[in-house]
């Protein structure tokens, strides 16, 4: 009933605009003149108590006095009279809203209630609302533009935004470059219709081949990951973030009462579940225009063809910067080019022509190269003749074969042509065709990277299990009061979950430490056990190496009095005498969080300089997966430290990933931890050692 009742609020039978003025300067004047403009499909009815007639249609007092069957309402009146206009559609039998009119969560808590008690009311009837504050939405199927712009092209990308002038930004300049859209949605506050409500529609819409959005940030993460996995495997779905900033953040936040969250976080879980991150508006347009291509990349292998060796050498620098290949021409396609291509230029990859005359046969062969997945065209193509006009008749020929084996390639082809920037003839017949041309060498490359990329997204996608991709749901006591745990509660529970420490003991006072000491065998650490001191070290309430019974009394001595010198009240529970791990190794840290917008996160890092200045850390979103796992160890920009570089010894990396499972089975199955920190841990050639822990938990621990 749901999806269905969205279906008709997407795709309306008829429209019913509660709340349009007749003044030509209203907000909702326009929404009709448009609507009418664009050739709406459906029933328009106009609801103004005070008018007989806008725009040559009739009005009506209230959306009760309409006849027949009313699907979808769109709410612009002041939000005094916002309760009355839902009663109304209620009564009326409306299936969805889309609430215009602002003033709700946006601005406040009591905003929040009082629009929150909106969306009760139309779910209790199965209404479903988009808004409040939201400019609209725009849907190809039915020839509706009510998100008042009249420029949008129909086609067959659906873009999700939560901003209403960002939604102009990006649908405008995609317009003027070809690009189609299929549905346009603006959220507003997502009351009700979140994001992943729009991505699972779009999902099953066979019109719908790729899927945009735009957020500022997201209410329930995990069902939006879900969302994404299950849409990736049969359609591609890009992101552009913005609150991206602790600034961005807050403003995001304030502007649609969006959860901004951290935005490391953001980035991670949005590459874990197969989404595309774009960085900007205009690189997502010409990803999306790639992909309205159809001609799927089947991997990263690139040949670059160009007029000349400065765009070759330029275009070949942001490929390998993009993770792309630029392989050798294979020895065939090589020999095939030579004859037609002057000594002055080059027959591998990239290729460089001397001139444009033979783009065709070189794009021709390098398509029919099995060790190429996708050709990029770099020059001037289409506006040549705009230097000697004489050759106005040769370059349309040679324009025309162009459209003729591009429409039958099986293989991307992207052309950057600096002649895109000038009027030419020849560069509206590729456009006419739905051959997207590209601002730069740069642009051109990024959206055969996003072509690239979702080849490999599809193809992890279908090797994981099925439990890897389901996501529990997220429901911790977030207002239970948060408490350190012991050191020594925390290794209880993480042994558990098998993950290892060196041999200790607790002792109260230095006759036990030494005792333990010899028990343990030296060298021993020792190190304060007490909720009221956290950051051990920073105080001087951790020794290290202490090889005799002398070492480890003063040692002792010294951590209770520095306890003291911290907090004299301190509760101390002890001190913990812990073997010393003297085996060659390498400091790791594995961490995590319970994240109010995507549950439990696990972080992996170096230890050290790396993660306290450098910031050289993955994250993932739990549960991991053994791929997941493996890709956050290889992720860090310290992995080489890891694998043994210039003649150091290679850890343990499938200890480290179980360890990292454990971790992430740790936080799914106790869901009051709020943080941990094992800090660091001593990764060796064989095996691992947590040398210290730090959790903290709401309520009671389990």
């Amino acid at each position: 009933m749901e999806d269905v009742n969205l279906h008709y609020l997407l795709n309306p039978r008829s429209l019913a605009i509660v709340g349009i003025s007749r003044n030509p300067d209203s907000f909702g004047y326009p929404f009709v003149e448009i609507a009418q403009k664009c050739g709406y499909t459906g029933n328009l009815y106009l609801i103004n108590p005070n008018a007989e007639t806008i725009l040559g249609l009739k009005c009506y007092p209230s959306i009760l006095d309409v006849p027949g069957e009313v699907d979808a309402a769109m709410i612009m009146v002041s939000k005094k009279y916002a309760d009355q206009a839902v009663d109304d559609c209620i009564s009326k039998g409306v299936k969805g809203i889309v609430m215009i009119t602002a003033g709700f969560a946006e601005q406040g808590a009591d905003g929040r209630k009082r629009q929150d008690e909106l969306v009760r009311k139309a779910n209790v009837h199965g209404i479903r609302m988009i808004g409040p504050n939201t400019l609209g939405y725009y849907s190809a199927s039915v020839s509706l533009d009510a998100i008042m712009s009249g420029f949008i092209k129909a086609g067959h990308t659906a873009l999700i935004s939560q901003s209403g002038n960002l939604t102009q930004s990006l649908t405008f300049p995609g317009s003027q470059r070809g690009l189609g859209f299929r549905y346009v949605v603006g959220l507003g506050n997502q009351a009700d219709v979140q994001a992943y409500d729009l991505i699972r529609y779009f999902r099953n819409d066979p019109d719908t081949r790729a899927i945009a959005i735009h957020i500022e940030g997201l209410k329930d993460g995990r069902r939006f990951m879900e969302e994404v996995r299950e849409t990736v495997r049969v359609k591609p779905v890009l992101v552009v973030k913005s609150g991206r900033t602790e600034k961005g953040a807050k403003v995001a936040s304030s502007h649609t009462a969006a959860i901004a969250g951290n935005d490391s976080i953001y980035q991670a879980a949005l590459r874990q579940c197969g989404a595309i991150m774009m960085e900007t508006f205009s690189g997502l347009t010409s990803a999306l225009l790639a992909f309205n291509q159809r001609k799927p990349m089947k991997g990263n292998r690139v040949c670059i063809i160009s007029e000349g060796g400065g765009d070759c050498a330029w275009t070949s620098d942001a490929c390998i910067c993009n993770g792309l290949e630029v392989p050798e021409l294979s020895i065939g396609t090589q020999e095939y080019l030579k004859p037609i291509i002057p000594p002055n230029g080059s027959v591998s990859n990239p290729v460089d022509l001397a001139g444009w005359e033979n783009f065709v046969e070189a794009t021709g062969a390098a398509l029919a190269d099995d060790g190429i997945d996708g050709v990029i065209l770099v020059g001037g193509f289409g506006g040549n003749f705009h230097i000697n006009p004489r050759d106005y008749n040769k370059e349309k020929e040679c324009v025309e074969r162009m459209l003729v084996l591009l429409a039958d390639a099986k293989k991307p082809v992207l052309i950057y042509s600096y002649s895109g920037y000038k009027q030419s003839i020849f560069v509206d017949m590729l456009k006419e065709q739905g051959i997207p041309l590209f601002f730069d060498h740069h642009d051109a490359v990024k959206a055969m990277a996003a072509l690239a990329r979702f080849h490999n997204i599809q193809t992890a996608t279908i090797k994981r299990s099925r439990f890897e991709s389901a996501l529990p749901l997220f429901d911790p006591d977030r207002d239970a009061v948060a408490r350190p745990l012991l050191a020594t509660e925390a290794k209880q529970l993480l042994r558990k979950y098998n993950i290892s420490f060196p041999a200790e003991g607790l002792a109260r006072n230095d006759k036990e430490a030494v005792e333990l000491a010899h028990t343990i065998g030296f060298p021993v650490a020792l190190k304060i056990v007490s909720q009221d001191i956290l950051h051990k070290s920073d105080v001087g309430c951790v020794k290290l190496n202490l090889n005799d019974e002398e070492a480890v009394e003063l040692a002792f001595a010294e951590i209770e009095a520095n306890a003291r010198q911290c907090k004299c009240d301190a509760n101390i529970s002890g001190i913990l005498v812990s073997k010393m791990d003297t085996y060659p190794g390498t400091e790791v840290i594995i961490g995590g969080v319970n994240d109010q917008i995507f549950g439990p996160v696990v972080m992996f890092g170096l230890g050290g300089i790396f993660v306290e200045i450098l910031k050289d850390v993955a994250f993932r979103v739990c549960p991991l997966s053994e791929a997941d796992a493996e890709e956050m160890i290889r992720e860090i920009k310290g992995f080489p430290v890891l694998a043994g570089a210039r003649g150091g010894v290679a850890v343990d990396l499938g200890a480290i990933k179980h360890a990292l499972l454990s971790v992430s089975q740790l936080l799914i199955e106790n869901r009051q931890i709020q943080e941990i920190d094992l800090n660091p841990i001593k990764v060796h050639a064989k095996g691992l050692n947590a040398l210290d822990a730090r959790m903290i938990v709401s309520g009671a621990a389990q």
